[in-house]
């Protein structure tokens, strides 16, 4: 996978056959059960996704998605913590959000977070930022897809995206103000 894009029909497909919560849609309609703050968009669900729990049983959903609308919150591990709550086992999150070397990170000053490919790595068993720091958070998941997207032309450079997600710990510790990243695309599976 070379864009996060060449994911979308499996996510339009799965989402057309499941139950899928779609976070901060905005305007953009998709298949699923929109939550969102701002009324005018006409949700499913009028809901502050900072102030969680949502209004949703445990377990009522195969799949959370949220395009453009996690680093827009300040509640980061309060916001795993239920979307791992309302997940049914096995049940996925799919996200997509600038990475922080990306400049429109900061342009938009509604943006909280500044994301790296390693910042969902608190959830995840195995890895160093689990290890250490873990206990911020009781939910767990398991990465399914992980793709850091370059900026143009780097993105058309041949090997070289997929040698910066070989090492993307390399990459963001040496690289990136060099190189720019423009987005990260992550799913994570829901372990209960």
């Amino acid at each position: 996978m070379r864009f996060w894009s060449e994911r979308l029909p499996y996510l339009e497909d799965f989402a057309r056959s499941h139950r899928v919560l779609h976070l901060g849609p905005g305007r953009h309609e998709w298949v699923g059960v929109s939550v969102d703050i701002a009324r005018d968009v006409r949700p499913d669900v009028v809901a502050d996704l900072n102030r969680p729990p949502y209004p949703f049983r445990d377990n009522s959903f195969d799949a959370a998605y949220g395009f453009s609308i996690i680093e827009h919150l300040d509640n980061f591990f309060g916001v795993f913590a239920d979307l791992h709550r309302v997940l049914k086992p096995g049940g996925f999150v799919a996200l997509l959000t600038p990475h922080f070397s990306n400049v429109s990170s900061y342009i938009d000053p509604s943006h909280r977070l500044h994301l790296s490919v390693r910042s969902f790595d608190y959830f995840v068993e195995g890895t160093s930022l689990y290890d250490s720091y873990g206990f911020y958070s009781g939910a767990r998941f398991r990465v399914r897809e992980r793709l850091l997207m370059l900026q143009p032309p780097w993105n058309h450079v041949p090997g070289l995206q997929r040698a910066v997600n070989l090492r993307p710990d390399v990459y963001e510790e040496h690289l990136c103000y060099m190189v720019r990243g423009a987005g990260l695309y992550i799913e994570l599976e829901a372990i209960k």
